[in-house]
């Protein structure tokens, strides 16, 4: 068959797979995100003097890459579902298994640990991450951890940031065009990323130190309580003995009186 048509009919049938299959939880891997890669895909190939083959197998693999989404099973081995797809699509229209498996390879290509073997799987990796050293990074990550709140866990935006930052360190580009076009906007992402996690310990610091602070001053206002306390006690019983006092020496003074008089009489 032309290659002309399967270019048009794979962008068909997967664009129409995304509308059969809707679903809100893909606020990430959606027909948009799909349509970056495979603009992305053309912009760095375009760099490279890749054959018809070449082109077609790329062009096919990066419609179909996240295919495997919209079908169940959780971000987990997406990759495969996406082949499956691929090949029930590629049936119809092409049954060359050489190409088809070279379409395959190209998919899988993009699944964690990427290890591409040619030219052609280190494009469509690059394209698929192409977004890691652009400043649309910051909108990307935020709507893939939506994505993975909905679909897989809720997650703190402090685990997110420190799972980010480990997988940026990790990632590389493989095409020279990329290196040499993102890696340094990639560097600034990760110094983003750090500065947050940084505030995040600063953050925890101050609250420590709040605690602190609190703790002490509660401290203070229950010594200044008991003292009070302990004060109006002590009165109290001061109170109390120099009634005592007064009351017995009003009685000693009585019968001092009464003896007396009895002797003035007496006299």
């Amino acid at each position: 068959m032309d290659t002309n048509i399967i270019y048009k009919k794979a962008e068909d049938y997967v664009r129409d797979l995304f509308e059969k299959n809707t679903n809100e939880k893909l606020v990430f891997h959606n027909l948009q995100h799909t349509e970056a890669v495979v603009q992305r895909t053309k912009e760095i190939a375009a760099h490279y003097s890749l054959n018809e083959k070449e082109m077609l197998v790329l062009y096919v693999a990066a419609w179909f890459h996240d295919t495997g989404h919209l079908f169940g099973g959780g971000f987990k081995n997406h990759e495969d579902r996406s082949v499956d797809v691929m090949k029930r699509f590629m049936s119809d229209y092409d049954n060359d298994k050489e190409l088809i498996h070279s379409i395959e390879s190209c998919i899988l290509a993009t699944k964690m640990p990427r290890n591409p073997h040619n030219l052609v799987e280190q494009i469509i990796c690059d394209a698929d991450t192409y977004h890691f050293g652009t400043k649309e990074f910051k909108d990307t990550n935020k709507r893939m951890r939506e994505e993975y709140g909905l679909r897989q866990e809720k997650i703190s935006k402090e685990d997110w940031d420190e799972g980010t930052l480990e997988m940026l360190n990790a990632h590389q580009f493989y095409t020279e065009y990329c290196k040499d076009l993102l890696d340094d906007n990639k560097k600034n992402n990760i110094k983003r990323i750090k500065k947050k996690l940084k505030k995040y310990e600063e953050a925890k610091g101050d609250l420590k130190i709040d605690n602190v602070n609190s703790l002490t001053t509660k401290g203070i206002q229950t010594m200044l309580r008991l003292t009070s306390e302990n004060h109006l006690k002590l009165s109290d019983m001061a109170d109390h003995k120099a009634n005592i006092l007064i009351s017995v020496n009003a009685i000693i003074i009585s019968v001092i009186l009464g003896v007396l008089m009895r002797k003035l009489e007496e006299e």
